[in-house]
């Protein structure tokens, strides 16, 4: 066991073994969290980049100019970033490149010839690029195209959620919502300092939206 862990970490093989280290660390943090249910800090919420409908980087003027020009626009599609969730096309890349990394290595003998890891270095770039990509196409029908942001987010107003995080406060929580002859969305939401505090499982009416802060405001149903 002690050979193999010296193995993984030797010069040549750390860096395809701490990417899926991290998805393996995330992963069980995730898992620590949905036990514990541990406050109001929803992992499903993930990390919040929006897309529209073509897979494009949302126009927010806090937004990354950077994110916004072709370049990471034609990654992103890509990727099928929108089509699927963030999260799963990071973990897709981080796997892949980890994996075929690894395999790599050892195919090439690389411990004998070291000059030779630029080749896994390449192979493991290009696999892990299309290997996600495809693997983001087969999961993306797992998730409805609601999980993008929609344009008018007032259609939602009135509608019912159910709180998916530990609660809702002042300032932050999660409700999945059903849209009439359409999908189920997940939204960012908030309950006023006066109205009791909806948990989880709790369902909840959509009354008002912040556009400031982007967060639909919540009661109790």
């Amino acid at each position: 066991m002690r050979e193999f862990l010296d193995y993984l970490i030797v010069s040549y093989n750390i860096w395809f073994t701490v990417p899926p280290t991290i998805v393996f660390l995330l992963a069980l943090f995730r898992l620590v969290i949905r036990a514990t249910d541990f406050g109001d800090a929803d992992v499903d919420a993930e990390v919040n980049v929006d897309m529209d409908a073509d897979g494009d980087m949302d126009s927010d003027k806090e937004a990354d100019p950077r994110l916004r020009s072709p370049f990471f626009r034609n990654v992103f599609g890509f990727l099928n970033v929108g089509r699927a969730p963030l999260i799963v096309v990071v973990t897709s890349l981080f796997l892949t490149w980890g994996i075929v990394g690894l395999v790599a290595n050892a195919l090439l003998n690389v411990p004998e010839k070291p000059q030779w890891v630029w080749i896994s270095f390449v192979t493991a770039f290009f696999c892990s690029f299309l290997g996600s990509r495809y693997i983001s196409i087969v999961l993306s029908k797992l998730f409805p195209k609601g999980e993008k942001n929609i344009n008018d987010v007032h259609q939602l107003l009135g509608l019912s959620g159910r709180v998916i995080s530990g609660q809702v406060t002042t300032t932050f929580g999660t409700a999945r919502v059903q849209v009439p002859d359409g999908p189920e969305l997940t939204v960012s939401c908030r309950a006023k300092s006066d109205e009791a505090t909806p948990v989880k499982g709790d369902t909840v009416i959509l009354v008002d939206y912040d556009h400031a802060k982007r967060i639909f405001d919540v009661r109790r149903k």
